[in-house]
């Protein structure tokens, strides 16, 4: 199908466009135009009343609804991508938390066959991307959420199990860069075209910049299960903050991270090096009571997740939600944002050329939003999923 797209306001990688038209072939956007002018052959949608912003990418997320990638089933995984799509995402990374090897490799193996699934018929939810581990090569002293007794030293022989049983779908993975063989670890790892984030980790600032230069480029959370800022040693927030080649997690939920130490991180990273993320786990858009993450019991009160123990256990924040709280209590212009959770980790997992904005050639992932962050309208590939 071929659609005319008209909005209020138009949010392209470089610009905001006011009153003007998105042209849509088959499953990419073909033009956008400054001015709206009539077309034959389109059929017009008016979303003159909304936003159009580009589909969301949430590249750090373990369940919601009461959904979970530990699950270990494709009716799981598909339910979340159909959850997250009412959120106003369009394409994810369902996240493992640590187990053991056989359940990774179970949630790796789960999740590639979700995609296989999802690319045999039209778009009905948001695209898996592929998955990303989130352990067990973490610290036990950051270890967060995170079962102790799953926690492991890096083995190169196991991760190229983990790797090899993905057939290419493991698109990121979690290491402590204070773990013996994280810089091993990150260069074989990024030999196989898999993205590194650093994290849940006691790792000092000068430990962080040798992972980087070995190729990890992505700060798990930040602020959180990571050594803090000492005018001594500035630990993994001050190397997030000085380092220009990692981009910086966020949940931006107002619970994890205060919104005054969201500002310094905001003057301290641009905005192109900024990731809104949920760490959404199961419990997201259900009420408050008992879940699980992975294989931990989690009570959810007033909508935060704790272990037993009090220890924070993902989030139950949707996309949308945090893109509002950068914008209203952090203070981020809208437009920075949305790129914040758009182009912004597209680009940092390498799949900017095709998502994440709206760019002529791009996936016709689009969404509208009103003013109260409500998502009226949503199309991914060019098939439209959400109508006003």
């Amino acid at each position: 199908m071929n659609y005319r797209i008209v909005a209020s306001e138009i949010f392209t990688e470089n610009e905001i466009i006011k009153n003007g038209q998105v042209l849509v072939s088959g499953e990419v956007i073909q033009e956008i135009h400054q001015s709206r002018t009539d077309t034959n052959d389109y059929e017009e949608i008016d979303l003159s009343s909304f936003k159009l912003l580009p589909g969301l990418v949430d590249i750090h997320v373990h369940g919601g609804n009461g959904h979970d990638t530990m699950d270990l089933t494709h009716e799981a995984v598909l339910a979340l991508a159909k959850f997250k799509m009412l959120e106003g995402v369009t394409s994810f990374c369902p996240t493992t938390v640590t187990t053991s090897l056989e359940k990774t490799k179970q949630a790796i193996v789960t999740v590639k066959e979700s995609m296989q699934i999802q690319s045999e018929k039209k778009p009905e939810s948001a695209k898996i991307l592929g998955s990303f581990l989130e352990g067990p090569y973490i610290d036990v002293k950051c270890k967060g959420a995170h079962p102790e007794n799953f926690i492991r030293e890096i083995s190169l022989d196991e991760l190229k199990e983990l790797v090899d049983c993905g057939c290419g779908t493991v698109i990121s993975c979690a290491i402590a860069p204070n773990k013996a063989l994280a810089g091993e670890a990150i260069e074989y790892l990024v030999s196989r075209g898999v993205n590194v984030r650093v994290g849940h980790s006691s790792a000092t600032s000068a430990c962080v910049r040798e992972s980087v230069s070995k190729g990890a480029n992505i700060a798990i959370h930040t602020f959180n299960a990571m050594s803090g800022f000492s005018h001594r040693e500035v630990g993994m927030v001050g190397e997030v903050f000085n380092n220009e080649n990692i981009y910086a997690e966020i949940i931006c939920d107002l619970v994890h991270v205060h919104p005054d130490a969201m500002k310094v991180l905001f003057k301290m990273k641009s905005p192109e090096k900024i990731i809104l993320i949920t760490d959404c786990m199961m419990a997201g858009g259900l009420k408050d009571g008992d879940y699980v993450l992975g294989e931990l019991p989690v009570k959810v009160s007033e909508n935060i997740a704790r272990t037993l123990d009090g220890a924070l256990a993902g989030s139950t924040l949707s996309l949308i939600t945090a893109v509002k709280n950068a914008h209203e209590a952090v203070s981020s212009s809208l437009f920075d944002a949305v790129k914040m959770a758009s182009i912004v980790p597209a680009r940092a997992i390498g799949r900017d050329h095709e998502i994440g904005s709206i760019h002529i050639l791009k996936k016709a992932d689009l969404i509208a939003i009103d003013d109260a962050f409500h998502v009226k309208f949503l199309m991914i590939n060019g098939e439209i999923l959400i109508r006003p």
